[in-house]
């Protein structure tokens, strides 16, 4: 699958409603049930996940993560955009 470019002003968006729980104050489980599969999230990726619930840019995600998290931008920038890209090639997420 080749991979999408993701800059700073890249809108992305949750592709679907998948059903989820928290298991606590930082800890969400989402299930894929078309592909009988579970997704763990905590921390950081929770958060990113929360943003994403309406369309946004990545810029917008750095900046949040930045305000919760002591990283420095071009670190959190680097890990953010793997994160978003396993999202996209999983399908839970595209750019708009």
């Amino acid at each position: 699958m080749n991979k999408q470019t993701i800059n700073n002003d890249t809108r992305l968006v949750r592709t679907s409603k998948l059903p989820s729980a928290e298991l606590g104050p930082n800890d969400t489980v989402l299930l894929d049930a078309e592909q009988g599969v579970y997704y763990g999230l905590e921390g950081p990726a929770r958060n990113i996940w929360d943003c994403l619930g309406n369309e946004t840019s990545f810029a917008d995600i750095c900046l949040d993560l930045a305000k919760k998290y002591d990283v420095e931008p071009s670190q959190c920038e680097r890990d953010t955009r793997v994160f978003i890209q396993q999202l996209l090639e999983n399908g839970l997420v595209k750019i708009r």
